[in-house]
């Protein structure tokens, strides 16, 4: 008789370990739109502030737009829509942390913050230098190309208050 229990205990044991590392994989890797940059590249608290205060919205708006679609009440052409909406915040959300991430590697930049808002791209630099002509085309060019839209580029600067 114990001979017999033995494979079923030992793939019984398997099963379990499997389902722990499945488990623990997926916990590392649910972050609704949340930035895996966003502790390591801010220098600036009141950038950090800007940026965990779009994602909070974001997120909120996700959350409404699932919850929407989870009342059941929506159409298949309703729900389409919602699930456009939300795929289309990720992504802008995405796209506002890889330009920020892609200028200060090709500019070096201290920090930047980088936000979409009503058709405006938003795009703060923390330097103690100013800025010439060159560096905003350059900071534009790289927008447009991240965003592949005609969004208007609003530049401005802050200094680092050390």
């Amino acid at each position: 008789m114990k001979k017999k229990l033995r494979l079923p205990i030992l793939l019984l044991a398997v099963v379990v370990m499997m389902s722990i590392f499945y488990i623990h994989e997926a916990n590392k890797t649910t972050d609704p739109v949340g930035s895996p940059s966003l502790d390591t590249s801010t220098t600036n608290p009141e950038f950090a502030e800007a940026r965990m205060k779009s994602i909070e919205e974001v997120n909120a708006l996700i959350q409404e737009s699932e919850a929407k679609i989870a009342s059941g009440s929506l159409s298949v052409a309703q729900i389409e829509v919602e699930n456009a909406k939300i795929a289309s915040l990720r992504q802008t959300k995405v796209n506002e942390i890889a330009l920020e991430e892609m200028i200060m590697a090709s500019l070096n930049f201290e920090d930047v913050l980088v936000l979409l808002e009503n058709e405006v791209l938003v795009i703060d630099v923390c330097t103690k230098e100013e800025l010439t002509k060159a560096t905003f085309i350059s900071i534009s060019r790289l927008a447009k190309e991240k965003f592949n839209t005609n969004y208007t580029v609003k530049l401005s600067t802050t200094s680092d208050s050390d």
